[in-house]
């Protein structure tokens, strides 16, 4: 095995050490980290069957058979990037949601005070004794 072999392997493992870790401590939900394990074990798989790159490219009929895994990565990023716009988007429409279910909850509560307010102080103006005015 050569250097870069070695290092890809060595990422691989550790990605995937730190993968167990995050879903054993509930930093990451098992949906996500499986997809994570699966990117781990195809960098170990590659590290160490690196001749399958090149038969892909040819295959394929790529010149270049490495540019296969950083188009691939490119892609990944971009499709992740695209998920994280669509996740940001879902949350942002649910709280201008529960702002303006909120906005409307204060403002009953607004009417509602100033009723009771107003309750109140008839009741307090009709409790209080009247004194009696006599001309004299």
């Amino acid at each position: 095995m050569s250097n870069v072999n070695l290092i890809s392997a060595f990422i691989g493992a550790v990605l995937s050490v730190t993968i167990v870790f995050l879903t054993r401590r509930d930093h990451i939900s098992p949906v996500v980290a499986a997809r994570w394990f699966a990117v781990a074990l195809l960098v170990l798989f590659v590290s160490f069957f690196p001749g399958t790159i090149d038969w892909v490219g040819k295959t394929l009929g790529i010149g270049y058979p490495p540019i296969i895994a950083i188009l691939v990565a490119l892609g990944a990023a971009l499709i992740k990037i695209l998920l994280m716009d669509i996740e940001r988007q879902k949350l942002q429409t649910k709280l201008d949601r529960v702002v303006q279910r909120l906005a409307i909850l204060e403002g009953m509560m607004e009417s509602e005070r100033k009723v009771v307010k107003a309750r109140f102080n008839d009741q307090r103006e009709s409790q209080s004794p009247k004194v009696n005015q006599h001309n004299d």
